[in-house]
């Protein structure tokens, strides 16, 4: 058989020989997504009503969530879907799961070189193709490892600029920073790091208008002034260059 994709970062897909399956509606796409975050492990049918229904489920949701796990299981070609005495467990490769595979990536770069390392990263983060299980919805298990997620996700942001600047390539580090500096601004570590890399890449206009903008937005919608961190690079960029 074909290798298999299954796709956690971005919306809830799976695809065989480049040719996409049809899982169906999206609850039965979040029982599809809790079976894989405990992938090769047997998971209750408890935890998959956790993680479709937000609040308190329908009296039907473990019939419901049964009828999803044999459309799911044809929809797989069967083997890979297997039930257990308290649950389902689904099989695959870890490699097969961009979510695993992101994670691993991200390992990797750890205990590698800055070149190395950035290259690991980079590839790492070009998994992702929109929010996590697609965007809010699903239930409170889902919910929280797409925070999870996203936290690692900005975190390998983080580190890939770092490991960037160190080897002189501010200009590639700044798309990865700005996209996520627009979904978080008040994330003063990623701001920091953008001003950084706006300065060295020759755009020191920039680097300041992002630093007034991240001011003016923290006093406006926070209350605070900005931290020790941003106004730390914010003094750095106007100190005379040696």
């Amino acid at each position: 058989m074909d290798r298999m994709e299954f796709r956690l970062l971005g919306s809830i897909d799976a695809g065989v020989g480049g040719r996409r399956l049809d899982l169906g509606p999206r609850k039965r796409r979040f029982v599809l997504a809790a079976l894989l975050l405990d992938l090769n492990r047997p998971v209750p049918v408890e935890r998959l009503i956790d993680a479709v229904w937000e609040g308190t489920p329908p009296a039907s949701a473990r019939v419901t969530v049964q009828g999803h796990v044999y459309r799911l299981r044809r929809a797989l070609f069967g083997a890979r879907l297997e039930t257990t005495p308290s649950g389902y467990v689904l099989l695959a490769d870890q490699d097969e799961v961009d979510a695993l595979r992101f994670r691993r990536l991200v390992a990797a770069a750890q205990g590698a070189d800055d070149a190395e390392g950035a290259e690991l990263l980079e590839k790492a983060l070009g998994l992702w193709r929109g929010p996590a299980f697609g965007g809010p919805g699903g239930g409170q298990a889902l919910e929280l490892a797409a925070i999870e997620l996203e936290e690692a996700r900005l975190a390998a942001v983080e580190e890939l600029a770092r490991r960037l600047l160190r080897l002189g390539r501010p200009e590639r580090a700044i798309a990865p920073l700005r996209a996520a500096v627009a979904a978080e601004p008040h994330r003063e570590r990623l701001v920091s790091l953008l001003m950084t890399a706006f300065s060295r890449a020759g755009r020191q206009a920039e680097a300041l208008e992002l630093y007034d903008r991240t001011r003016r937005s923290l006093a406006d919608e926070l209350g605070v002034d900005p931290g020790p961190e941003l106004r730390g690079t914010f003094a750095a960029l106007l100190s005379p260059q040696p």
